[in-house]
């Protein structure tokens, strides 16, 4: 039974993961929490509908004796400098980084599920946009796709639990009409939309699929949950739009290609929801829009894949 510590189970991500450990069909996890806040005492949360107590992470040798360690923290905590010294003095001990924490992801590398290159066992699940577009040219790998670009579009929730709630008031005092006095950030995210810093995600992309020539665009929404990517690909030579859909509809990862795609639809889903794909003229490029639930994919049903294949 591989034992797994949760780091910050409290977050939507780590409840997330919680909850799919206790559905996995293959079953056999044995989960043990800590977390990284300020507070000394233990945290007392329902997690996955049973009472639990979280400790707080004392120091980095409390994340040792474990199979693997799943880190779910949002940003960085008062305690989270254990994490990075567990990890420069344990580089061979298996560990999943959730979410968008800068720190821990340049001693990490990034993967996207259970089929992709790892460089160590130090791992971070990337970003939902990327792990739609490693599926996508997985999937396509026969019809010899040579460049690809992303326009990655997240949600507030990647800025962390906190801010869905501050959307949400920062929503009701626009619809008022009056100045919104709570920023994100430092920004104002209801009922717009900001193009964001994206070096992360073109290193991780890089990374990811070194043999294909890709760019990426990153915009954060006043949207609640839900990531979309808007995909294109370039290919060697002519391909047709039907090998394209057979292929997809092939692939246990995608849901079956239609319109319209509705975000709200892949809500709890393990799938990748796509559009019909369009092939140009000529038959070179492709243009897809693919959306997620991004708890679930590039988030833990991501981080559960690369555990099954790390012990």
């Amino acid at each position: 039974m591989p034992k797994i510590l949760i780091v910050d189970p409290l977050t939507l991500l780590g409840r997330e993961a919680l909850a799919l450990f206790h559905r996995d069909p293959t079953g056999g996890w044995s989960i043990s929490y800590v977390h990284t806040s300020v507070d000394d005492e233990h945290q007392i949360a329902e997690l996955d509908g049973e009472p639990a107590l979280v400790p707080a992470l004392g120091a980095s040798s409390e994340l040792t004796g474990f199979d693997a360690v799943l880190v779910a923290s949002d940003a960085e905590e008062a305690r989270s400098s254990h994490i990075a010294e567990f990890l420069k003095d344990n580089p061979s001990a298996p560990t999943v980084v959730m979410g968008a924490w800068s720190k821990l992801h340049e001693l990490t590398s990034p993967a996207a599920g259970i089929a992709a290159k790892r460089r160590s066992a130090h791992v971070h699940v990337a970003h939902p946009a990327l792990v739609a577009l490693h599926d996508t040219v997985d999937c396509l790998r026969h019809l010899a796709p040579t460049r690809a670009t992303v326009a990655a579009v997240d949600p507030v929730s990647v800025l962390g639990t906190d801010a869905v709630e501050q959307l949400a008031r920062q929503a009701a005092q626009r619809l008022q009409g009056v100045t919104v006095d709570e920023t994100i950030e430092g920004l104002v995210m209801a009922f717009t939309a900001v193009a964001t810093n994206d070096d992360d995600l073109n290193r991780d992309a890089a990374s990811l699929m070194p043999d294909l020539s890709v760019s990426a665009t990153r915009t954060t929404t006043g949207r609640f949950h839900g990531h979309v990517a808007h995909i294109g690909l370039a290919f060697a030579d002519e391909v047709a739009e039907h090998d394209v859909l057979d292929a997809l509809r092939d692939d246990e990862r995608f849901a079956d290609p239609d319109l319209p795609v509705n975000l709200d639809a892949t809500l709890d889903s393990d799938l990748l929801a796509v559009s019909l794909p369009r092939v140009s003229a000529d038959g070179r490029t492709l243009a897809i829009t693919a959306m997620a639930d991004g708890l679930r994919i590039g988030g833990a049903y991501t981080a559960l894949q690369i555990l099954r294949s790390l012990v």
